[in-house]
């Protein structure tokens, strides 16, 4: 055997055995699927994968090593809370901190981690805001005062839609030995506005989390804090967005002589949008009268929902002299409903009267010659459609003009 050949067979001794076939229960093998693009050594990168909004590229280490070294030689909370203040990069502001606590003669305060969790929060770093909120955390038994961070924390932890996060700090909250770090008024507040912006439009979610928020309501009353107008229009608002009016009305009817607060514009004005979307235009209305008789306006979307409401129901008159009466206090219904009082108007048999709405509308500067000829439009194009549905229907023929005896 020459030596070229024992070569050759040393080489196949020494190579890797091949890998197994590939066994499945078809009577197929797999196959890997053609390339479209053969790689080869001319083959441009990839591109890197771009940060996201939320996960922007960490600071160089020559970035981090100058903002330490612009730091003065002798540290303290209010000095780095300075520094911290007018730093340009938000992302060196973690780093900063990191620092300063490995300090032998630094002793840790709230206003530094302030400073840094409002910035960071205001930039929109979650995760380094949750690191330096993390750093809170673990410092809890040696900060003073450490009323304004945990508030802080929570109302962004909210304003990030991180709820367990917020109510990890709740809970911190109710277990602080500090008294001024209890929950107050307006941490429950928070919390109550963060549980009901789940959901966005479904009713069974917002009423699902209903639930969390009566718990929150019963311990907010347990701690002894007496809600407010604020408070209890959460909840009026959250049991009338998912349509549990019943809820909302008992709510309503024991602010003043359960808890001594006055309803406002926004009470009558979530319990008007509630009762309105049900149908129940005689208490929408009755509600509407008092808060008016108190001098008081219903928002935009009140007005909207409760003249539509008033207009498909059937009560069209009283729909236009509401809008008339809004409209000279200052609040213009929208396109929709100005649409449904004059197609509800017309669809009564009162052509002339929705020919005069859309006048009015156009001499009070409400809607532009061009939106008028478009509500014009729509009376005249469901009139024709009206027509042509009363001569088929008289004469037998179908949509072809074809006779159907």
């Amino acid at each position: 055997m020459s030596s070229s050949r024992k070569c050759a067979r040393r080489r196949d001794d020494l190579a890797p055995p091949p890998p197994p076939p590939c066994r499945t229960h078809s009577r197929f093998p797999l196959r890997a699927p053609p390339l479209l693009h053969p790689i080869s050594s001319h083959s441009p990168p990839l591109p890197p994968q771009p940060w996201s909004r939320r996960q922007p590229p960490p600071p160089s280490p020559d970035a981090v090593s100058a903002a330490i070294a612009s730091l003065p030689s002798r540290l303290t909370p209010p000095v780095l809370a300075s520094s911290l203040a007018s730093t340009s990069d938000a992302r060196l502001l973690l780093p900063l901190l990191d620092h300063s606590l490995r300090l032998p003669a630094f002793r840790p305060d709230p206003a530094p981690f302030l400073v840094a969790i409002k910035r960071l929060a205001a930039a929109d770093l979650y995760a380094d805001f949750d690191r330096a909120c993390a750093l809170v955390f673990s410092l809890l038994p040696s900060l003073p005062s450490p009323g304004p961070l945990l508030r802080a924390a929570l109302y962004f932890y909210c304003q990030f839609g991180r709820l367990g996060k917020a109510f990890h700090v709740y809970t911190l909250m109710r277990g602080s030995a500090d008294p001024a770090a209890r929950p107050s008024a307006d941490s429950y507040h928070t919390l109550f506005t963060a549980l009901l912006s789940r959901g966005r439009g479904d009713t069974m979610v917002h009423y699902m989390y209903m639930d969390n928020v009566s718990a929150l309501f019963r311990q907010m009353l347990e701690e002894g804090i007496p809600p407010d107008t604020r408070t209890l229009n959460v909840l009026v608002r959250g049991y009338a967005q998912s349509l549990h009016l019943n809820d909302a009305l008992r709510v309503f009817h024991q602010m003043r002589p359960l808890y001594g607060c006055e309803p406002d514009a926004f009470t009558y004005s979530y319990l008007v949008h509630g009762l309105s979307a049900q149908g129940r235009t005689r208490n929408a209305r009755e509600l509407f009268d008092e808060m008016r008789g108190k001098g008081l306006l219903p928002t935009e979307p009140a007005c909207n929902t409760f003249v539509s409401a008033l207009a498909v129901a059937g009560e069209v008159d009283e729909a236009e002299g509401i809008m008339w009466e809004l409209a000279t206090a200052g609040r213009v219904v929208d396109d929709i409903t100005r649409r449904a009082v004059v197609e509800e108007l017309a669809r009564a048999g009162k052509r002339e009267d929705a020919d005069r709405v859309v006048r009015e509308l156009e001499d009070k500067g409400i809607v532009n010659s061009r939106e008028g000829q478009a509500l014009l439009s729509s009376i005249h194009d469901d009139h024709e459609v009206q027509s042509m549905t009363i001569m088929k229907t008289t004469l037998n023929v179908d949509d072809r003009g074809r006779n159907t005896w």
